[in-house]
């Protein structure tokens, strides 16, 4: 699909706006119960499942690196787990799986720790082995498991405690290993806030903390507040607004960036020891008081990735929201909000006031959603995720200056409840960030996408000819456990893959056209409205005339209607038909022009 320039035309449904989420969900809060409402996930796809969850919450915004290709081809996977029902998941932790090279292991049974645990994050550790942290909830503990041989042996359970003054513990962590041994271990974790049982620390409803081990996780150094991340600078942090990049010999670094915080970077040149913080871009209302109502504001969506790049240069990726607060104090966000935006250390700090336009011109607007028909759905049809239409980003570098950003952004495609899915997309830089192909590229070409959700899109920062890429996927659009957070989608209990994507470099890179040339799809088509009643139009553009037919089949594969329409001339054009006859269910419609298709997928009520 190669892509024109966006267009940041505004629609009527952008400027529906939501009162944000006082509340991370850490694994304690629970969806409207709905137990006799089951769904069974994908059939069959080319791309493997690695386990199966029906915890479907991975995350509240960025990611964990969550897969890590070793330099032996070897694979190590891991992902929010439980088999019991999200009401309770008494049994969730860390789902583990590893590719030996030839084939992944079984789909797992257990979590690899002895306690409920969430949100993992996973690194190599030692010359042959690995390590993960996830957190409990209230007082307890996170918890380390570690092993010294990677995919096989006994995991080795300890834990690492909160400071002080953190009475409900530390929450959301990250994690990630330095120097070739990967002996030095780097974490950092949010206090838990006050609507998550904590109390403010140092001034902050929820710090950022770092700390480190330089023996392989054996022994820790006392929790730090990095300069620059202090009650003066903020009122406080949120879960999962947060991201290392894969470390570079002595050079560490991690992003932060939410609607009411800065997108800024911290940096060590000495394996931790030191931090200087940089502002990529400074948000006007980081101490906003709640006693005046502010501006709507382009922001960070709370969404981030990092990476550096062989030189020891900082990458960064961010999805856009819009926000503002009223006179009580309340902040909202603009669920239908689109962008990804990009920036490098080669690149100046944004200014005081960003859009998309403004950042298409500096040229850090690099993804978004590719079927503008998304944004004249009504309001209904968005699945709330808390972020941008164009989110949860992924970077990865490599050592021929190429940069790989990988992201889950809405589509047109529709599930049952008349939702609107989330697939995942690329876009690849072959000149290290300082140019980017025209190309945007779906990476869930299976047919059997047409009828699943593809979402958190977590990327290997090492890779060969090929990236590792972590999804979930599922039949409904989004987050059942969102549900206790009020956010409009997933109502059903199902069963979540977590599927990997290799898609190779080659086909991210060669599919685009160059910088400056410009290509379209030949046939372009929706189905409107959708979920279809009784009379509905498919509304078609196609770069060439021909012979049009439409055909519409069931799940089974079975024709129930044919439309042959004869010779039309290139052009936008609408086709009239009658959904009456056909029993309520999913269907796949096929529109061709001479050799020619577009598949779609419609539902009927």
């Amino acid at each position: 699909m190669a892509q024109l320039r966006p267009t940041f035309t505004k629609t009527k449904s952008q400027d529906i706006k939501v009162l944000r989420p006082t509340v991370k969900l850490d694994g304690n809060e629970i969806g409207i119960q709905n137990p006799n409402s089951t769904v069974a996930s994908k059939s069959a796809l080319d791309d493997p499942s690695l386990m199966v969850t029906r915890y479907d919450l991975q995350t509240n915004g960025s990611t964990e690196n969550r897969i890590y290709m070793y330099s032996d081809g070897t694979i190590g996977a891991t992902a929010n787990f439980a088999h019991a029902d999200p009401t309770a998941s008494a049994d969730r932790g860390t789902g583990y799986n590893y590719y030996n090279g030839t084939t992944w292991g079984p789909v797992p049974t257990a979590r690899t720790e002895s306690v409920r645990t969430g949100w993992p994050a996973y690194a190599p550790c030692g010359p042959t082995g690995e390590i993960t942290i996830s957190h409990q909830s209230a007082t307890a503990p996170m918890v380390i498991m570690k092993r010294a041989t990677k995919g096989t042996g006994t995991w080795t359970q300890t834990t690492l405690a909160a400071p002080a003054g953190a009475t409900a513990g530390m929450l959301w962590p990250r994690l990630v290993t330095s120097h070739t041994d990967h002996n030095t271990v780097h974490v950092i974790a949010m206090t838990a806030p006050t609507g998550n049982g904590g109390t403010a620390y140092q001034g902050l409803n929820g710090a950022l903390l770092y700390t480190r081990s330089t023996d392989g996780g054996t022994t820790w150094e006392a929790w730090r507040q990095l300069d620059g991340m202090t009650s003066t600078n903020y009122t406080s942090f949120s879960g999962d607004a947060y991201a290392f990049a894969q470390p570079h010999g002595d050079t560490i670094a991690f992003v932060y960036g939410d609607n009411w915080m800065d997108l800024a970077y911290l940096k060590s040149t000495d394996n931790g020891v030191n931090w200087t913080r940089h502002l990529i871009w400074e948000n006007p209302w980081t101490l906003w008081p709640g006693t005046a109502a502010t501006d709507t504001f382009y922001a960070s969506d709370g969404c981030v990735a990092a990476a550096l790049d062989k030189y020891g240069k900082l990458h960064v990726s961010t999805g856009l929201m819009r926000a503002n607060g009223d006179a009580t104090g309340a902040k909202f966000y603009f669920p239908v909000t689109d962008g990804l935006a990009y920036w490098n250390e080669n690149m100046p700090a944004w200014p005081s006031v960003i859009t998309p336009t403004i950042l298409d011109g500096l040229g850090s607007y690099v993804g978004w959603v590719t079927d503008t028909n998304v944004f004249y759905q009504a309001g209904t049809a968005f699945a709330y995720y808390g972020n941008s239409l164009s989110s949860f980003p992924a970077l990865v570098t490599d050592n021929s200056d190429q940069l790989f950003l990988v992201w889950s952004g809405v589509t047109t495609i529709m599930d049952q409840n008349g939702y609107m899915y989330r697939h995942t997309f690329a876009r690849a830089s072959i000149t290290n960030g300082a140019s980017w192909r025209d190309t945007i590229v779906p990476l869930n070409t299976n047919f059997l996408y047409n009828f699943l959700e593809a979402v958190y899109p977590s990327a290997s920062p090492t890779s060969n000819d090929n990236l590792q890429i972590l999804i979930q996927t599922d039949a409904e659009a989004g987050v059942y456990l969102n549900g206790s957070q009020g956010l409009q989608g997933q109502a059903d209990i199902t069963n979540n893959d977590i599927t990997y994507l290799n898609p190779t470099k080659a086909s991210i890179i060669n599919i685009g056209v160059g910088i400056n040339e410009k290509q379209d799809p030949t046939i372009q088509a929706m189905v409107f409205p959708n979920p279809v009643q009784g009379n509905a139009k498919f509304n078609i553009v196609t770069k060439q005339g021909g012979n049009l037919t439409i055909e519409v089949s069931n799940l089974l594969g079975q024709n129930v209607l044919t439309l042959n329409k004869g010779m039309v001339n290139a052009g936008s054009m609408q086709v009239s038909f009658n959904a009456s006859q056909l029993h309520s269910g999913v269907y796949v419609y096929k529109i061709k022009v001479n050799n020619q298709a577009f598949t779609g997928k419609m539902i009927v009520e």
